[in-house]
């Protein structure tokens, strides 16, 4: 084996994608190796007639070339390979070591034989044998030489093949990130399902025995677990429905077709289950990788199990599904259990053997050292339905502070879904452009989030939250609008579609949070305020700040009411923001500066040297502008609306009926007189600020919920 990177990066990579099509386990180990060699040159991918669903599962990049017939693939392999240096991945999992089985190996020399001629690479890696007789192995050898690098997935091959080298089975690199399994260390309530499969197919051993029966029956009802039988191959779809009705349990049976949606929805079960036994390693693995505590359960002396687990250091995990009696099974049952802690350190151990054998692999097939991936590249991938930038908006700033932050989790990213206002040939491009990256993301690890108002806004990134929620990406809807309870009433068919396409809503106020809970369930509905960054210490003056659109829904004709009856003592007001109609302005008043749309940062400075905030608005939902104002040390005066009455609740602000400018007038003029009520409401509105609204109190609130819809998923 050469493990070198002397040599020329290869210009493409020739992969087997074929296996069993009804075997969601060969579709992980195609899925993860692919993935693995990916960043190093376009992907050639033999597929064969692949049912429905199957290609899906894959995950390939969008720029890989799929052949269905083998001849075409053999072809531009032998072409490629003759041109330049060119790799060849060798299917992952279990191989036959039989003479009939050893066709593939043979066929294949040719090829490998004219990649190492031009100076190409082989690697096999994450492979098994099904058999251990002498002769087969012999005739493996030249292909064993023909390869750069050799990784078997298991003890007993790596020990009666004699070279290469051990590696963990491919399947423990899927599945939930590092985080959420080490939090599976320790059970929690939601862990409420007890999952079980049988093998039935050509090899399928004995059904179980009436022991292992009820033993697994006692064994649920005593721990509050819910049984589910699962189908993970075609072939056992019968024994499931069979375990179901011996167990008194739920099935899930084989989905005809769509592998990648079959994929999911067995995934929604592992991450809810205590425990997954089964006589299917990947079955086992796949639930483990979700957090389950892995059981085998074998009833024809296999130790197929036993050596894979025994590649990751986690020994004893099988148990007799044959003659055990019941009390035997739920003995083994419970110490499994108790080896919980064990399980979820030998499976972290196993990724990051895995991270080291991807790098190893990477650097044969040329990556350059630093585009190789690291491990914060593995985090899952949040994007946002926005805009960014220094535009005026609340929405935009939410999506501004969630780019800022280092989140450590998750990555954050943009799809921008909309132009600048009024601008619909921009807008168009936009949400083209934003309808071709979210077809193009990678599913597995990837958060969709719509951030909706109102009108265009819904209907725009709705159709596009829809259409994640179809390819199956997990989705969070973020509700923004101030007149979305009025929405919702005059277009339910649409808001109701939209978010019943969220795994996850996150409201900005209890109204709502109760207009949400009337389409989705109310578990999936969470009220989590916006977040502001700390401002910057300075001076303060004797100003008086509007901040945000100056239009009648913001209130701009109550506050110019109001301030032109007020004795203003050598304060100044200042209205900063776009101003859509210049009617409403009275210009003519007498102590009011009209900024005019202010960049954000200026509009921050402003609030850093101002001592109160006035946002004497018709409708809100959780506006930012009074959370930067807060943030900054300002007194507070605004209506109630929306969100606003809880976040100025408990003396933090002070809140008028919306359209009155008497109220607004009493409130700024009591303020105006007292310099010590306008210092109190400052420090109770940082101090609340601090506690309910800083980003470092909020973000990891989001960041739970993102991760929640994706692993948590939408499984009642």
């Amino acid at each position: 084996m050469r493990d070198d990177v002397t040599r020329r990066p290869v210009t493409s990579v020739f992969a087997v994608g074929r296996g069993q099509y009804e075997n969601i386990g060969d579709l992980i180990l195609r899925r993860q190796l692919m993935a693995w060699a990916a960043p190093a040159a376009q992907l050639h991918v033999y597929v064969g007639q692949s049912p429905e669903g199957y290609d899906e599962g894959l995950q390939l990049p969008a720029d890989a070339v799929v052949y269905r017939s083998l001849g075409d693939w053999y072809r531009a392999a032998l072409l490629a390979a003759l041109r330049g240096p060119v790799a060849y991945l060798f299917k992952p999992g279990e191989i036959q070591l039989t003479l009939v089985g050893m066709k593939e190996h043979l066929v294949m020399l040719p090829l490998l034989a004219a990649i190492r001629l031009r100076g190409g690479r082989a690697v096999r890696a994450g492979v098994g044998s099904r058999g251990f007789a002498p002769l087969p192995r012999a005739l493996l050898m030249p292909s064993v030489a023909l390869s750069d690098l050799t990784l078997w997935r298991d003890v007993r091959t790596a020990e009666y093949l004699r070279v290469g080298e051990l590696m963990p089975d491919l399947a423990f690199g899927e599945g939930a990130p590092d985080e959420v399994v080490a939090a599976a260390a320790e059970r929690s309530p939601e862990r409420d399902l007890l999952v079980v499969s049988v093998r039935g197919d050509e090899r399928a051993p004995a059904y179980p025995g009436s022991g292992w029966v009820e033993g697994v029956r006692r064994y649920a009802a005593a721990n509050g677990l819910r049984v589910w039988a699962v189908a993970q191959v075609d072939a056992d779809d019968e024994r499931a429905h069979r375990l179901a009705a011996d167990l008194g349990g739920e099935v899930l049976g084989w989905s005809a077709g769509d592998h990648w949606q079959q994929e999911q929805r067995l995934r929604a079960l592992y991450r809810r289950a205590a425990l997954a036994v089964s006589d299917r390693l990947h079955v086992v693995v796949a639930a483990h990788t979700e957090g389950a505590v892995p059981v085998g359960s074998v009833t024809s002396g296999s130790d197929k199990i036993d050596r894979h687990y025994a590649a990751i250091g986690l020994h004893g995990i099988t148990t007799d599904a044959g003659s055990a009696t019941a009390d035997e099974v739920v003995a083994a049952l419970t110490a499994a259990e108790a080896r919980r802690e064990e399980a979820v350190a030998r499976l972290l151990e196993a990724r990051a053997a895995l991270r080291e054998r991807r790098s190893q692999v990477r650097r044969l097939l040329g990556v350059a050292a630093d585009r190789l991936e690291t491990e914060s590249d593995r985090r899952p991938l949040v994007v946002h339905l926005g805009r960014t930038g220094d535009v005026p908006g609340g929405m935009v700033q939410v999506l501004n502070g969630y780019l800022a932050w280092p989140f450590e989790r998750v990555r954050v990213a943009v799809i921008t879904s909309r132009g600048a206002p009024h601008d619909l040939v921009a807008g168009g491009r936009a949400a083209l452009g934003a309808v071709w990256q979210v077809l193009r993301l990678e599913r597995r690890s990837t958060v969709v989030v719509g951030h909706l108002s109102t009108r265009g806004s819904f209907v725009r990134e709705g159709l596009l939250l829809r259409l994640a929620r179809r390819r199956g990406l997990a989705t969070v809807a973020h509700l923004h609008g101030s007149t979305f309870a009025a929405f919702a009433a005059r277009h339910p068919r649409l808001v109701r579609s939209v978010l019943r396409s969220a795994d996850r809503v996150i409201a900005l106020s209890e109204e709502s949070r109760a207009v949400s809970a009337a389409v989705v369930p109310s578990q999936r509905v969470h009220v989590i305020p916006n977040a502001i960054a700390a401002g910057a210490p300075a001076v303060k003056e004797d100003l008086l700040v509007f901040g945000g659109v100056v239009d009648h829904r913001k209130g701009v004709d109550v506050l110019q009411e109001a301030w032109s009856r007020l004795d203003h003592r050598g304060w100044e007001l200042v209205v900063a923001g776009p101003v859509p109609d210049e009617s409403v302005l009275r210009r003519d008043l007498p102590g009011v500066r009209f900024a005019g749309a202010l960049p954000h940062e200026e509009l921050m400075d402003l609030l850093d040297r101002s001592r109160i905030a006035v946002l004497p608005s018709r409708g809100e939902a959780m506006p930012m502008f009074l959370l930067e104002a807060m943030a900054r040390g300002n007194a507070v005066v605004s209506t109630s609306v929306g969100g606003v009455p809880e976040l100025l609740a408990g003396g933090r602000g002070v809140v008028v009926p919306p359209g009155d400018p008497a109220a607004l007038e009493a409130a700024l003029d009591d303020l105006l007189r007292r310099p010590d009520a306008v210092d109190r409401l400052a420090a109770a509105a940082l101090d609340g600020c601090a506690v309910d609204f800083s980003a470092e109190s909020v973000f990891p609130r989001v960041e739970d919920l993102w991760l929640d819809a994706l692993h948590g998923g939408s499984v009642r």
